[in-house]
């Protein structure tokens, strides 16, 4: 008889045949991707991410159609669109914020001094549209007030009221045709003199009775 000799890796190796027929499990590790793989996945999500700069962003955001693509597929016609909308919305615009009037600017001052416990009503007449500047100031002590208007179908409307108040001032925009002004009483206990100014487009300034 023969005998052979084994190597210690052959009888390595007929060690692990042996645990993998008797029911042992054999676990091969991955490994991790090399160098070339990760140039080559970064080089493709490059150029994956330019193409569809070039095909979609740039033809629908700004209208720029380098390879003719955006055109076939509509989409330069689609940022159009959106183009004339806005420019149309711009032509629109300064048309609700701009009111015109064929009457002149004018100004104008009054004065009314009220006794204690008296009241004065001081308005403007106005077209619907039309504004002023305003200013009034009390000199001898405090007054309450009340600045409304009304027109021939609107009641009285209230716009702006106060108490123990020495001045007032703001700009004004008529929303109906009509007189619009202030109503002022004198609390105190001595005279009061109070003196409204006006300016802007308007018919006339005037005390009511």
């Amino acid at each position: 008889m023969t005998e052979m000799n084994e190597s210690p890796n052959s009888r390595s190796s007929a060690k692990r045949r042996s645990r993998a027929k008797s029911g042992g499990s054999v676990t091969d590790v991955a490994s991790g991707p090399t160098g070339a793989q990760l140039f080559k996945s970064v080089a493709i999500s490059i150029v994956v991410a330019v193409a569809i700069l070039i095909l979609f962003v740039l033809p629908v955001e700004y209208g720029i159609d380098i390879t003719g693509a955006g055109d076939a597929l509509g989409l330069t016609r689609s940022a159009e669109a959106d183009g004339h909308a806005l420019s149309g919305e711009e032509d629109v615009t300064p048309a609700a914020i701009v009111s015109q009037t064929d009457l002149a600017k004018r100004a104008d001052s009054m004065s009314v001094t009220l006794q204690p416990g008296e009241g004065a009503e001081v308005k403007v007449r106005m077209s619907e549209g039309e504004s002023i500047v305003f200013e009034w100031i009390s000199e001898g002590g405090p007054v309450n007030f009340d600045m409304h208007g009304e027109g021939a179908a609107v009641a009285t409307t209230s716009y702006w009221a106060g108490a123990a108040t020495e001045s007032g001032a703001g700009t004004f925009v008529a929303p109906i045709d009509g007189t619009h002004g202030w109503f002022w009483r004198n609390r105190g206990e001595g005279p009061v003199e109070v003196t409204v100014s006006t300016a802007g487009f308007y018919e006339e300034l005037f005390r009511a009775e």
